[in-house]
């Protein structure tokens, strides 16, 4: 059969159902008649098919057709239902407003005076539902946390306490801040109560592995933890991690310790053995609970700090290998360093009722924030140090280094060795070479003031420094004058020992203080003067910096004068002296002159 006669049957055919046709033709085509007439009657079929699915193609077209402009139809008609009744609202709009235009033109102003308050009523009732939606919201997020650890399900209760914090991200910038303060707070329970969850295995963990016993007091095999602990100390710190809050999320009740909600979340359960022991010697125990020993905690901290560091820092290299500017280490130490700095506080009231105790505590304060920067915890250092400059801390320690700096500089004077020089020589006369004493121990004071308060976060409260350390120079100065003037009687003290030792001593000074002028911290807090700082640093800087340049020219103009007072003083001295012998001699020759004169007439 040709072709032909296939599209005689089928009528247009597709190119597919054409060769289909053709191979079945080619396949089954034989010399019998048999053969022929199955192979008709099998085209037969398939064209009959095929007219049967052309059939129900159109049918479906046709009813999707009717389907599609029965739809747009109806959109028309809805149109226009909707047209014709904004055009009656409109309508109806007219006629109210004419309606009430004689009302509103014989309104009095008390009358729109209430009108204004009721409308305000409204608003006020429509903010107060939309709180209460939100504080409905919290509450039923706070029952599906409940829920998910009541059950069990930790990934849930994760899952609902970042709607939580994301709740806490939209309302960052709200002006309600009651509601936003009330977010925090659950925010805060809610995050403590799925971290004791999630780390409820942890202790046993802890103790299978040995810990918190020190490491060097070990077994050396057991200080090896196993993959199995390991491993699941590495699930468990990855699932805190991801429930550290942000850092704007501050709790306002009090007792939350806010670092261990943000960065040092996961350190909290290796700490807490650590902590126990800690309030229980230096909280409780009487023994080594010592306002007088505050050294005792402070050195406890820096031994954990050093027998737990690298331990800690081996132990979380798995959790932390995703958090490049975090160090475990760095963060086992601040957490540390957070217990001693709550105890400082908490001892506080107690040290202010005796100034030799608050003297000495923050000495040893100072002291362990310096073994820190000594150990490569500059980070935590700097974190640790801001407790300095907290108004309970930093005001008394202020007025505790005015106070000791001008009683030594008193003393300083007052010594009986204050005009001798540290450097003598054997004869016991001094050198107008070297400083004397009391000029010597005031710089090494003021270099100790400085040292102190180079620890210091912030530029503020170092400007209050630098202007006391001015305070003092000036004051010194003023005080070698006043001990001059009060020995002027004696000029033989001033003019060997006081005119030469004060010179000295002023320019000791200001040499000295250009020298601190120019190191890198008070470069940098006089710069503030031109940087994009606060205005008040700005201002604090540019008057520092008068002040010191004023202060230099001073000492420098008093050792000028001291100088030159004892250089003339010198030469007159000298002068008078040659005229005395000048006369004494000539006094001498007088009278050997009458002597021989008078021989000669006997």
């Amino acid at each position: 059969m040709s072709s032909r006669s296939i599209d005689h049957f089928g009528g247009a055919l597709s190119d597919a159902v054409r060769l289909n046709v053709c191979r079945n033709i080619s396949s089954n085509l034989s010399s019998d008649n048999n053969g022929t007439e199955d192979l008709l009657k099998r085209i037969e079929n398939l064209l009959e098919e095929n007219a049967f699915v052309e059939a129900e193609r159109r049918v479906q077209a046709d009813e999707a057709v009717r389907a599609f402009v029965k739809g747009r139809s109806r959109l028309v008609q809805e149109g226009e239902e909707t047209l014709k009744e904004l055009e009656e609202s409109v309508a109806q709009v007219g006629d109210c407003l004419r309606t009430a235009k004689p009302f509103l033109t014989g309104l009095h102003e008390e009358d729109l005076t209430d009108a204004e308050a009721t409308l305000k009523e409204v608003r006020t009732a429509e903010t107060q539902l939309e709180y209460l939606k939100w504080l409905e919201l919290f509450h039923d997020q706070s029952d599906r946390i409940r829920s998910s650890l009541a059950c069990d399900s930790t990934s849930d209760a994760m899952a609902f306490l970042q709607t939580l914090m994301d709740w806490c991200e939209h309302f960052r910038s709200s002006s309600c801040i009651r509601l936003r303060d009330y977010l925090h707070d659950i925010t805060v329970y809610w995050t403590t109560l799925v971290c004791d969850h999630v780390a409820r295995e942890l202790p046993a963990i802890l103790a299978r592995i040995g810990f918190p016993r020190p490491p060097s007091v070990r077994n050396p095999e057991t200080n090896i933890v196993d993959s199995r602990s390991r491993n699941e100390i590495a699930d468990i710190v990855t699932l805190l991690l991801r429930l550290r809050l942000p850092d704007y999320i501050k709790p306002l009740s009090p007792g939350v310790d806010t670092p261990f909600l943000h960065e040092l979340l996961p350190l909290k359960y290796f700490i807490a053995p650590l902590e126990k022991r800690f309030r229980f010697h230096f909280f409780m125990s009487d023994k080594t609970n010592r306002l007088d020993k505050p050294e005792w905690y402070f050195t406890q901290i820096l031994s954990w700090i050093r027998d737990y560091g690298d331990f800690i820092d081996d132990l979380f290299q798995l959790s932390f290998r995703g958090e490049a500017l975090r160090s475990s280490k760095s963060d086992f130490a601040l957490g540390l360093a957070v217990l001693g700095r709550s105890k400082f506080l908490s001892s506080l009231s107690q040290l202010l009722e005796d100034g030799s105790l608050f003297a000495h505590a923050m000495d040893e304060l100072l002291t362990f924030a310096k073994t820190l920067r000594a150990l490569g915890y500059e980070s935590v250092q700097r974190t640790f140090c801001t407790i300095l400059v907290q108004p309970e801390v930093f005001h008394p320690w202020f007025a505790a280094e005015t106070s000791l700096a001008e009683s030594r500089a008193d003393a300083f004077l007052a010594s009986p060795t204050a005009w001798n020089c540290q450097y003598q020589e054997e004869d016991g006369s001094p050198e107008d070479a070297k400083a004397p004493e009391c000029a010597q121990q005031f710089i090494t004071m003021l270099k100790g003031i400085t040292d102190r308060y180079s620890l210091l976060p912030s530029s503020l409260p170092q400007f209050d420094f630098l202007s006391l350390q001015l305070d003092l120079v000036e004051d010194f100065n003023e005080r070698l004058k006043s001990h001059y003037e009060a020995n002027q009687e004696d000029t033989e003290q001033c003019a060997r020992i006081i005119l030469p030792t004060q010179a000295t001593a002023t320019k000791f000074v200001g040499e000295v203080l250009a020298d601190m002028a120019s190191t890198p911290l008070i470069v940098e807090l006089l710069s503030l003067s031109d940087s994009r700082s606060s205005p008040e640093c700005g201002r604090k800087a540019k008057s520092l910096a008068v002040r010191l340049t004023s202060i230099l020219d001073e000492c420098n103009r008093l050792a000028r004068e001291s100088y030159l007072t004892h250089l003339r003083n010198d030469t007159l001295d000298s002068i008078h002296g040659l005229v005395r012998e000048f006369a004494r001699q000539g006094y001498m020759r007088l009278l050997a002159r009458d002597v021989c004169g008078r021989a000669c007439l006997r």
